[in-house]
């Protein structure tokens, strides 16, 4: 940080700093902010999704469930840590060429982007469905942690691979300009279809109804991700016929 900052107070940079560029842009700040929602929605919804978990999961399973739960959730980490890695490297190369026009590249980067991070997460997945009891094991916690969580684990993660894809879904439209289909996404998949899930499914599945209620959530947040993603390269396709046309 202090070198970067020595470098631009410096005029070692093409960023040059003089006063002017402190002064708020009304219609620059409106489009961060909005391109920026998203992201925003989903760390607000992470701290109140933990309350609804550990209500739920103290309700029906006490103390080794909440326990089970901080497991699974520093476990998915190593999920979420690639995809959202991969996801964040494709926002400048999509972004550049939605602007420039280049809509076959626009797909091409999103398509290799998608079959490498739901590559990154399968293989995760399948470490965790196939040895689920030694990662637990290596927690701590004795048979009971075991008892819960091993069943748990494999629930929660039964449809892992597809959450590279709904991450990646969530950047392309903010990458683009179009926050509003990103927060949507966002929404569904954290708040209103899991919270309904957490406190429904318990009822008639009991315990492991809590732990399958994010996967669930995954699930329709990808069937939605596919829709909205279909829609936009159709747009594209016409877009970049139109400016073939127009060149010929």
């Amino acid at each position: 940080m202090v070198f970067g900052l020595y470098l631009v107070f410096t005029n070692r940079t093409l960023v040059k700093v003089n006063k002017n560029i402190f002064k708020i842009n009304k219609g620059i700040s409106n489009r961060v902010l909005s391109c920026g929602f998203a992201f925003w929605i989903a760390q607000i919804a992470m701290g109140f999704i933990a309350l609804v978990y550990n209500s739920q999961l103290g309700k029906y399973g006490g103390d080794i469930a909440i326990s089970v739960y901080a497991v699974i959730s520093s476990i998915m980490t190593f999920v979420i840590m690639p995809a959202s890695g991969i996801s964040q490297g494709i926002q400048p190369i999509i972004g550049f060429n939605y602007s420039a026009g280049y809509g076959n590249r626009v797909k091409e980067t999103f398509i290799k982007a998608s079959l490498l991070s739901v590559g990154v997460t399968t293989v995760i997945w399948v470490i965790v469905e196939s040895m689920p009891a030694l990662i637990i094991n290596t927690f701590g916690g004795g048979s009971e942690l075991l008892d819960i969580g091993v069943i748990a684990l494999r629930l929660n993660f039964i449809i892992t691979p597809v959450l590279g894809f709904v991450m990646l879904a969530t950047t392309f439209f903010q990458s683009i300009g179009k926050p509003t289909a990103s927060s949507i996404i966002t929404l569904i998949r954290q708040v209103v279809a899991l919270i309904p899930f957490i406190f429904i499914l318990p009822r008639l599945f009991d315990i492991n109804g809590i732990f399958v209620a994010q996967p669930i959530s995954d699930f329709i947040a990808l069937i939605l991700s596919i829709i909205l993603i279909k829609v936009e390269f159709s747009n594209l396709s016409i877009n970049v016929s139109n400016s073939e046309l127009k060149e010929a």
